[in-house]
């Protein structure tokens, strides 16, 4: 089942729980890929559904922190528990094996009944031949990352499992907050849960924004909005407010090189002909569409390629210099939003 073009993270999940249902095979199941979300909810699935609640030394026994031979994990697995249904073995960390694999293999081959190894190994290093054997013997499970971050119809997906009914514009907000993170999304769903009092429900764009700025998600977004409405004032007040607040000055840099980064794609899109509501599609500007057209009318091409550069020196400057933060992003709002064109600014 080792298939980097296989099923997603999400949809190799729910196979795992339709096998497990149907009863999870004797042998060796190898967990990889970089897809760690998923991965992790499957590593918990298999856990509790072959072991449940016994941690006990005759149902579940787990390696990882200490060096070990292999030899002495599969002699673990082969060992029959009078007093449990199931023999559970779990490596929880790939680099704790060392050893030569024939016994793995073996196992793998001929696994004794009832008796289960479970090997975390995100990463397998064909170099070595026990990571070889591993790849290649028992039951691989490969979560590979989707290849676009996470979305909106991530949101709204793993919004229903939560009991909450999550609106486009909310899902797209959400999206664009955790930048890609499902265990970031998967968090702040929980807390949306929580808000609502535990029971579920509708979940709009506002309510979001509520959650999410008690949580300190938003840091960097009204300066940013500033930005995209070229509202020099506003944004040079936000900078100050947000110092003042506390917020760590690189976060708030991070979300204005979001925006900017956006911005520059919808003009590039804009000079190929795109009509607005198209590219407020294709760079996912729903929640905040009013300020992307403003952005677009206000600043050249020009103007916006040199966006990156004032982004660059902000960001050296406060990693290496020991000027005040607030000084540093006004500067930038300055730059960013000055009506002189950037190219010819000190």
């Amino acid at each position: 089942m080792s298939r980097r073009d296989g099923p997603t993270g999400a949809e190799l999940l729910r196979e795992v729980a339709a096998r497990l249902a149907a009863g999870w095979p004797a042998g060796l199941t190898v967990l990889t890929g970089d897809d760690l979300y998923h991965l992790d909810k499957a590593q918990r699935l298999l856990l509790e559904g072959l072991a449940g609640a016994d941690a006990s030394g005759f149902g579940l026994t787990v390696f990882g922190e200490d060096k070990v031979d292999v030899a002495a994990v599969v002699a673990a697995a082969r060992s029959a528990g009078m007093f449990a249904p199931r023999r559970v073995v779990f490596v929880s960390d790939v680099a704790a094996l060392e050893g030569e694999p024939e016994s793995l293999i073996e196992f793998a081959g001929a696994p004794p009944p009832r008796s289960h190894l479970l090997v975390r190994a995100p990463a397998l290093d064909q170099r070595r031949k026990l990571h070889q054997a591993l790849g290649r013997s028992g039951s691989t499970l490969t979560f590979a990352a989707a290849e676009h971050a996470a979305g909106a119809a991530d949101a709204r997906r793993l919004g229903r499992e939560k009991g909450l009914e999550i609106d486009a514009s909310a899902a797209a907000f959400l999206a664009q907050l955790v930048g890609g993170d499902l265990y970031r999304l998967d968090h702040e769903l929980a807390k949306l849960r929580a808000w609502l009092g535990g029971a579920g429900g509708r979940v709009d764009a506002e309510a979001v924004r509520e959650v999410a700025a008690s949580g300190g998600l938003l840091s960097g977004w009204e300066l940013a909005d500033a930005v995209l409405r070229r509202d020099r004032p506003a944004g040079l007040a936000a900078a100050r407010r947000l110092v003042r607040a506390g917020e760590e000055a690189v976060r708030t840099l991070g979300g204005v090189a979001w925006r900017a980064r956006v911005l520059l794609e919808a003009k590039a899109l804009e000079a190929e002909g795109r009509r607005r509501d198209e590219i407020v599609r294709a760079v996912r500007a729903f929640y905040f569409r009013e300020a992307l057209v403003e952005g677009l009318e206000r600043y050249t091409m020009d103007e916006l390629l040199a966006f990156p550069a004032a982004l660059l020196e902000a960001d050296r400057t406060l990693k290496s210099r020991s000027i005040h933060p607030a000084a540093v992003l006004e500067r930038l709002v300055d730059r960013l939003t000055g009506s002189v064109p950037m190219a010819g600014r000190a």
